[in-house]
Formats: C-alpha cells, sequence, structure tokens
C-alpha cells in the first residue's frame, strides 16, 4: 500500500500546527538516505503541501504495508540510531 510522507513532516523549521509530525533534532537532509537503508519502494515528486500551496516540496509515495505513523515512527528511529 502506498502512502504519501511529505517534506515538511521532517522540516524541524516547520511547526507541529503546520504539519511537523517529528522531534526537532531529526536530520531532514538525511530522509532519502534513511528510505534507502529500509530498502523500501519509494518516488520523490515535487508537489504542493496543502497546509501552505504557496511553497513547492518533496512529496515521497513510499509502499509501506503498516500505518504511516509506523512508518514516521520507524524512521525517526533510524534516524537517532543513526546521527
Amino acid at each position: 500500500m502506498k502512502r504519501t510522507l511529505w517534506e515538511t513532516y521532517f522540516n524541524t523549521a516547520v511547526t507541529r500546527k503546520m504539519g511537523r509530525r517529528v522531534k526537532k533534532n531529526f536530520p531532514s537532509e538525511k530522509l532519502i538516505d534513511i528510505l534507502k537503508s529500509m530498502n523500501l519502494d519509494f518516488q520523490v515528486y515535487e508537489a504542493r503541501y496543502p497546509k501552505s500551496p504557496s511553497r513547492a516540496e518533496k512529496k515521497i509515495e513510499v509502499e509501506w504495508e503498516g500505518s504511516k505513523e509506523n512508518l514516521i515512527k520507524k524512521i525517526e528511529e533510524l534516524a537517532i540510531s543513526v546521527s
């Protein structure tokens, strides 16, 4: 099942109210490397996040059988262990 992740979810400059879903110390520049290390099939697109349509950003579609929240937590755990 495809899960959509937006770059905003991992951007530490964005508030939780505006869409961030990870802790402030997340290394957002390593997001793609983390997805590759998880051996997941994913595609990256340029798109506009619904809460801030004036700004183009990355939209990442990931093949993942669990929930989106579980995927985000797994990515966050791996980011902490890598740093």
